[in-house]
C-alpha cells in the first residue's frame, strides 16, 4: 500500500494488519518530522528504526484520531470508511460456530442475564455470608476507596510505552513508594515491576536463582512447597525450571516441620529454595516460620516469603 504525499512516498509495510499499522516515511527527516508533529499534538507514535513509524488503534479510537493522524501523514485528513473491510485473508478467519453453548443463546434480556450471573454469584463463597479457605487473594482486604483511584482515567489509563517525559509524576510516586517500603522494611531496594501476586513469585524465584548461581551453584534447583500453597506457586518454578516437591501441611494447615526437615535432608545438595505464604494461606502467623527459614538455609536454600495482600 502506498500513500502518495507532496514530497515522497509512504509505504504501509504490511497488507493485512490488526490493529497496528506500520508505515515506512521513506527517510529519516520525514519520520522524525511526522513523529514530532504527532507528539506536538498529543500522539504518541512507536518509532521502529530510522525511517518506520508504527500506529496502534484499539477501541477508543475514532473519526477524529483517524483525521489528525491521516493530517500528520499525508497533509490531507481522510474520514474514516463506512463500510468496514477485513484485511485478514481466509486462512486466518475463523469459520466455526462460535459461543453456541445455550448460556450465550437463552438469555435474551438483561434482565434475565443479571439474574443468570446473580446465580453463578449465590454458588460462591463471600465474605459477607461466609468464610473463605484461601486468605491471601490480591485487593481481598483492600477498602474501596483504596481501589478508587484505578478508576480514574487520569491515573490508570497510562500507556506502558509512554515517553519517560510524559510520565514524570508516575515515576515520583513510584519512587517515593520504593523509598518508603525500604525503610519500613529495612531492605536494600525494592523493586515495584511485579504487578500481581504471580509475577511477583516468578521475580523472587528468578532472583534466587541468579544469587545460587553467582555462587557457581547451579544445581540448585529444588523448589520445596507446602501443599496448602496457590496453585501459581508450583507453576511459577516450573517455569523457572525448577524441581517441585511438595511439603505436608498438618491437620491445622501449618507447615509439617518433621517433613519439611526430611525433604531438607533427602535433598540438602540440590536445595535452591522455599516457596511459603506469610501469614499462611488460611491466614495465620505460623509459629514455626523462624525455624522453616534457619532448616532452609542450613541446607544452603533461600527462603521466597510472600506476603498475602
Amino acid at each position: 500500500m502506498s500513500l502518495k504525499t507532496n514530497d515522497s512516498n509512504l509505504n504501509v509495510v504490511h497488507d493485512q494488519f490488526f490493529d497496528s499499522v506500520v508505515v515506512d516515511c521513506g527517510s529519516e527527516k520525514l519520520a522524525t518530522q511526522i513523529f514530532e508533529n504527532a507528539d506536538n499534538v498529543g500522539y504518541n507514535l512507536w518509532r521502529l528504526g530510522e525511517t518506520k513509524l508504527s500506529v496502534a488503534f484499539s477501541e477508543t479510537s475514532d473519526q477524529h484520531d483517524f483525521n489528525v493522524l491521516t493530517q500528520l501523514f499525508v497533509s490531507k485528513a481522510h474520514d474514516l470508511p463506512e463500510d468496514a473491510r477485513v484485511s485478514l485473508d481466509s486462512a486466518h478467519l475463523r469459520t466455526d460456530a462460535i459461543l453456541s453453548h445455550p448460556v450465550f443463546n437463552s438469555h435474551h434480556t438483561e434482565h434475565e442475564m443479571l439474574r443468570y450471573l446473580k446465580s453463578l454469584e449465590d454458588k460462591d463463597l463471600a465474605m459477607n455470608r461466609s468464610m473463605i479457605s484461601l486468605g491471601s487473594c490480591t485487593m481481598k482486604l483492600n477498602a474501596t476507596s483504596e481501589m478508587l483511584p484505578i478508576t480514574w482515567p487520569e491515573f490508570a489509563n497510562v500507556h506502558p510505552f509512554a515517553p519517560r517525559d510524559q510520565v514524570t509524576g508516575y515515576v515520583a510516586m513510584i519512587d517515593s513508594l520504593q523509598d518508603q517500603l525500604k525503610a519500613i522494611t529495612g531492605f536494600d531496594d525494592v523493586s515495584m515491576q511485579p504487578n500481581s501476586g504471580a509475577s511477583g513469585e516468578y521475580a523472587g524465584l528468578l532472583a534466587i536463582r541468579r544469587y545460587h548461581e553467582s555462587l557457581g551453584e547451579t544445581d540448585r534447583d529444588v523448589c520445596l512447597i507446602p501443599q496448602s500453597a496457590h496453585g501459581t506457586n508450583p507453576a511459577t518454578a516450573m517455569m523457572m525450571g525448577m524441581k517441585v516437591i511438595v511439603v505436608k501441611t498438618d491437620d491445622n494447615g501449618n507447615v509439617d516441620i518433621d517433613d519439611l526437615t526430611a525433604k531438607c535432608e533427602e535433598n540438602s545438595a540440590n536445595l535452591g529454595a522455599l516457596m511459603i505464604t506469610y501469614p499462611s494461606t488460611h491466614g495465620v502467623f505460623e509459629e514455626g516460620i523462624r525455624k522453616i527459614c534457619d532448616l532452609i538455609h542450613n541446607h544452603g536454600g533461600q527462603v521466597l516469603w510472600m506476603v498475602p495482600i
